[in-house]
């Protein structure tokens, strides 16, 4: 038996709700507890604003406000489509907590001392980190096998921010492609040792969010697979080099309208 824990970014997380869905009826893997980040903070949003801008206020909007079902009118595999084939039942992870009695915390962050004795106390194996910030040294140390993490982006080429644009930007379409990556996470960005890759196939794709609406479907996946792979113990790790790839950073908009342009040139013929 594994434990394993669940951290989300917001109650309503399509991403974190398929996830556990899936993870509670899996053999000999135990759901033993599920950590949200609250979205009503004033440091993470003051943090997020400086970061993301105008972008922030979009992903209020579409998380939020929509319950993060924004690609359902995207004509690909999506999260909202995978709900639907799966028979989702519920709308929030507070929902899904209830009716299986697994434990179930609210936090301000997912570092804070509330959230630390939370987990020191229900003990994972493992942890499924579905988004919600940088997870810090005393969260990291705290399971014993680790937490996973799936970076919508091939690994060790890509790592950090809008890797999904650079790709295009670059060039790197046929040659690296678009993809997703399980990682163990360490105390760097999107550093720690690699244990699984999907690539897709962007196929005409004329937007990003149509490869975004692709990798989510697939990252839910690969986290189940990391799952499964470490309670049946067949995971192989692949240590990143520290000179391997190069971190990338948010994009600036007169580069993504470049970007954009790079993708339908990139993908026309296909």
């Amino acid at each position: 038996m594994i434990r394993v824990v669940v951290l989300a970014p917001i109650d309503n997380s399509l991403y974190a709700r398929l996830v556990c869905f899936r993870l509670r009826q899996e053999r000999e893997i135990q759901l033993a507890g599920i950590v949200v980040r609250s979205p009503w903070n004033l440091k993470r949003f003051l943090s997020e604003i400086n970061r993301d801008g105008v972008r922030l206020l979009r992903k209020v909007v579409e998380k939020g406000i929509r319950g993060d079902t924004r690609f359902a009118d995207i004509p690909a595999e999506n999260l909202a489509r995978l709900a639907v084939n799966w028979e989702l039942p519920f709308s929030s992870l507070k929902k899904l907590a209830a009716e299986y009695n697994i434990p179930y915390l609210v936090v301000s962050d997912h570092n804070h001392m509330k959230s630390e004795e939370f987990l020191q106390q229900v003990s994972p194996d493992l942890m499924v980190f579905t988004g919600g910030g940088l997870i810090r040294k005393n969260i990291l140390a705290i399971p014993s096998i680790g937490i996973l993490n799936c970076h919508t982006g091939i690994l060790p080429e890509y790592r950090g921010m809008d890797v999904v644009e650079w790709t295009a930007a670059e060039g790197q379409v046929e040659n690296i492609g678009f993809g997703a990556t399980l990682h163990l996470m360490d105390k760097g960005v999107d550093t720690g040792p690699i244990l699984k890759t999907a690539v897709i196939d962007p196929g005409i794709a004329k937007s990003f969010e149509q490869i975004r609406a692709k990798l989510e479907v697939e990252m839910v996946g690969l986290m189940l697979d990391g799952v499964r792979g470490f309670r049946d113990r067949t995971i192989t790790r692949k240590t990143q080099g520290a000179n391997e790839g190069r971190q990338y950073y948010v994009m600036h908009p007169r580069i993504k309208e470049f970007a954009k342009h790079q993708l339908l040139r990139q993908t026309k013929n296909r």
